[in-house]
């Protein structure tokens, strides 16, 4: 078991006596537990085992996708989940499969990771196992597969989640005169890792596909490859029998892990009652004899439970009674891949819930990616929803109790954004005048800013509306868009409003009806009106001036007659 150590202790010092510790306490069980293992008959060199050990190397937390520093710290401190584990594995030889998940959080939080998370990943990248990487938050490759999605299994981007203040201070370059002769400082933002370098692993021994356990096809297989996987580790109850673990499945290359052996050391590494673990051993050796008697010489992969659990006790302990054996060799996973192949086939598995519900998940992936082109930058809408979706696909819980309802609550929050743009219904609209405007309100519940193509278009030819306008609509907002139309004549006629993304043309949400009333040529009449009313006005005007005129015509007239 891991040493124990004082909590608030989190130097390398105390970390590597930690580690002594442990090997000292397993190299005096190696000998206890070695004697059931070397039951068999002794062989000659060569008709023994090469076996290889996988371990895990996951983390059953960050439904986000990312591990905050709170989680890390309590991971990583000296009885930690992932210190535990990492203390056991370190101890044997065993080839890592790391989950990507790990080191990315780690190295995201910059200067603010918490020191233990930091001395953690130290340690890992300074030991000699051997490591690969699994699918980022171990999502279950089969899965992905089978939805046509594989390239899902890495995350688009990470650099929406950087903090540039948790890289250092801005850099100050050489200073720049301005105009008045005064020398300004040339400050440039701190360099930011890539999503690539956050989720590197140099010393990675090559691209690894595991998915869960007798799960995949053969149609599986070309998909594994196309997305540059060199070779795929397999559960034997998957695969036709073999006489050893590399093999050639219609020229692609699997490695076989042993199903019978690899409950077995499952058992005897978890177990922490000393009688149990020997039985677990006990059993491990006959089975070991078993496989070494039908091939002899041929390579065995074993692998850990894919679960974590607070510790693999046994772990160390287990493999040096397996070295300890006559005639076999522990090693990594990469002596394995440069063996001869022998071929196999796929037997197919059995599906679990994600790869009959995964093709309806990641179209709602999708969904959201194309609908979130109408953010200047869509990374902080949709990689979240991706890391979300890889987080629910994690192979350690597709079988945990909830997991659909889970997965049904993923598919609700998709509708719900992809619903989250939308036309306002006003109601409908009277048009008085054949020169106006139609108006459009656009709401926003989003916390980000979007961008649509409004565009309205009549059902009958009785009003013309003028095209697409682009307008910006603020975070957590609704806004009015004027479209300039005219009306031919009077009538009431259908408009149907839409809204779309500008840099793809997709339709967002539903299309809007609304019903127009258009009276346009009332107008017309009241001009006529105004017209005729003038005229009479201005008849009326003319003749009183005529009669005016006539009456003092008249009366001159009269006048002089008198004289």
């Amino acid at each position: 078991m891991a040493a124990s150590r004082d909590p608030g202790d989190t130097s390398s010092a105390k970390i590597r006596r930690g580690a002594g510790t442990l090997a000292a306490v397993g190299a005096l069980l190696v000998s206890m537990l070695a004697a059931p293992l070397a039951t068999a008959a002794p062989r000659a060199p060569g008709d023994g085992l090469v076996i290889s050990v996988v371990a895990p190397l996951t983390a059953p937390w960050g439904e986000a996708g990312i591990l905050d520093a709170e989680t890390l710290a309590t991971a990583t401190a000296p009885t930690g989940v992932l210190t535990r584990e990492l203390d056991e594995i370190l101890a044997t030889t065993a080839t890592v499969g790391l989950d990507p998940m790990i080191p990315a959080s780690i190295r995201l939080l910059g200067s603010t990771a918490p020191e233990s998370a930091v001395e953690w990943l130290d340690r890992l990248e300074a030991a000699s196992n051997e490591v690969f990487l699994l699918a980022y938050a171990d999502a279950d490759l089969t899965a992905l597969a089978r939805a046509e999605s594989i390239d899902l299994a890495m995350p688009l981007d990470l650099e929406f989640a950087l903090d540039p203040a948790a890289f250092g201070p801005a850099e100050t370059g050489t200073p720049t005169p301005d105009p008045s002769g005064t020398a300004q400082p040339d400050d440039e933002p701190p360099p930011l890792p890539s999503t690539d370098e956050l989720l590197a692993w140099p010393d990675a021994i090559g691209a690894i596909a595991w998915p869960a356990e007798g799960s995949a096809s053969a149609a599986d297989l070309p998909a594994y490859a196309a997305a540059q996987y060199a070779a795929t580790l397999l559960s034997s109850a998957n695969l036709s029998p073999v006489s050893t673990a590399l093999v050639d499945i219609d020229g692609a290359t699997g490695l076989v892990a042993d199903a019978g052996a690899s409950a077995l050391i499952r058992e005897a590494s978890a177990a922490i009652d000393a009688t149990v673990r020997q039985d677990a051993v006990r059993r491990l050796g006959l089975e070991l004899d078993r496989l070494a008697t039908a091939d002899p010489g041929r390579s065995v992969v074993l692998t850990l439970d894919r679960t974590p659990t607070f510790a693999i006790p046994g772990l160390a302990e287990v493999l040096g009674a397996i070295a300890a054996r006559e005639s076999t060799r522990v090693t990594g996973l990469s002596a394995l891949l440069a063996g001869a192949a022998v071929p196999a086939t796929v037997v197919e598995g059995e599906p679990n819930p994600a790869t009959e519900l995964a093709p309806t998940l990641t179209d709602a992936l999708r969904a959201e990616q194309r609908f979130a082109t109408i953010l200047a930058d869509p990374a902080p809408l949709v990689v979240p929803r991706q890391l979300a979706l890889l987080r629910l696909l994690t192979v350690q819980e597709l079988d945990a109790d909830g997991w659909r309802s889970d997965a049904d609550a993923y598919l609700a929050r998709s509708t719900e954004i992809r619903g989250s743009v939308t036309i306002v219904d006003t109601g409908d609209v009277l048009v008085t005048s054949s020169n106006t405007s139609m108006p459009v309100s656009i709401a926003n519940a989003l916390d980000f800013a979007v961008t649509v193509s409004v565009d309205a278009r009549p059902q009958r030819p009785l009003l013309r509306i003028d095209g697409p306008t682009e307008v910006t609509v603020e975070p957590a907002s609704s806004t009015v868009v004027n479209l300039g139309a005219q009306a031919i004549t009077n009538g009431e006629v259908v408009v149907e409003v839409s809204i779309s993304s500008p840099a793809t043309g997709e339709q967002i949400g539903p299309t809007h009806r609304v019903n127009a009333d258009l009276q346009a040529q009332w107008e017309t009449v009241g001009i006529i009106l105004g017209i005729v009313v003038a005229l009479i006005f201005a008849a009326g005007l003319i003749r009183n001036v005529v009669l005016r005129r006539r009456e003092a015509a008249r009366d001159s007239g009269d006048e002089t007659a008198t004289e």
